[in-house]
Order: structure tokens, then sequence, then C-alpha cells
């Protein structure tokens, strides 16, 4: 015996019953057992299994659409989605990072670099999104690693692009519905 067939487990939404089938039987004394019907109420409004695939559809290109500006511009993809006290606090946090790292001097990999590490570096600092295009304004006297500044410097521009793919994937996270 399943938890479904035990009487009175019936779960609603609304009105509507959730684990309803119905039997009927033939003119040859086969028993059929009609499905569950996909079609929910909740509130309203009637879900039906081709609104979910719409909306799921259309959940997943919103996270994607997000996503993409959240990455562009720290702190746009919470705009998009309605948070505003997050975006800015992300746009904030990400900018004051990369700026502070510039204005010490750090240094920011360049695309092609001959080691991993120096990829891995391009890559943390790629993520900072706009911001990376900047530092070619503030580096025009280029990194100075030589100092322990330059070197915090680099260090508070790779945070920055960590700090951004979090906010990237809390950008999905709420764009997809998993989280609020």
């Amino acid at each position: 015996m399943t938890v479904n067939e035990v009487p009175g487990n019936e779960a609603t939404f609304g009105e509507a019953p959730v684990n309803e089938t119905t039997v009927s039987q033939t003119a040859g004394g086969d028993m059929l057992t009609e499905q569950p019907s996909a079609t929910y109420t909740l509130a309203a409004h009637t879900i039906t299994p081709s609104d979910s695939v719409a909306t799921s559809a259309g959940r997943a290109a919103l996270a994607l659409l997000a996503a993409l500006l959240a990455w562009l511009v720290p702190g746009l993809g919470h705009l998009l989605l309605g948070r505003w006290g997050r975006g800015l606090l992300f746009f904030i946090a990400v900018g004051g990072l990369v700026v502070t790292g510039y204005l010490l001097r750090g240094n920011v990999f360049p695309p092609h670099s001959g080691d991993p590490f120096g990829t891995l570096g391009f890559l943390a600092d790629a993520a900072s999104g706009i911001f990376y295009y900047f530092s070619r304004f503030f580096e025009a006297a280029g990194p100075d690693v030589s100092r322990a500044a330059g070197d915090y410097g680099t260090r508070f521009i790779a945070a920055a692009g960590v700090v951004n793919v979090l906010a990237v994937l809390d950008v999905i996270e709420i764009a997809a519905g998993r989280r609020s």
C-alpha cells in the first residue's frame, strides 16, 4: 500500500484535489484506472502542464539574462529582478574593491598568460565585469607589485571578481525561484 492509497491522504490546493484517480469498468469486466489529472487549481488560477513548461522556460530565460547583466555590471541583475537594495550593495562592494585595488596599483592580469596562475588571475579579474575594462584608465603608471600595497591591490581586484561571481549565482537562484 502506498501513501496515496491511504484514505483521507489527499492533498489539495484551493478546492481541486491533487491525488484523485477514477476507476471505471469496461464491458468485458476489466478495470481501467484513469491517471491523476495534471491540472491544479492554485488560488484563482488553473495551472496546466503547458503553463508550467512555459513558466519554467520563461524563468530560465530571465535567469540567463539577469546573470549576464549581473556579470557585466555588478548589481544590474538584481535591479532587473527588483532587488534594489541587493543590487546597490553588490555594485558598491565590487566597485569599492576594484577601485581600491586600482588605487593601490595592483596587477590586472592580461587575457593571454603563459602560466596557469596568470590565467586564473585573469578569470578572477574579468569576473568583475565592466570594472575590468576600467583598469586601463586607472593603471596609467602600470602595476606596482614591488611594494606590499601593490600586492594587496592585486588581491582586492581578484576578490572583487569573486564577489561578483557570488552575486551572479545569487541572481540565478532568485530568478529560478529557488531563493527569495
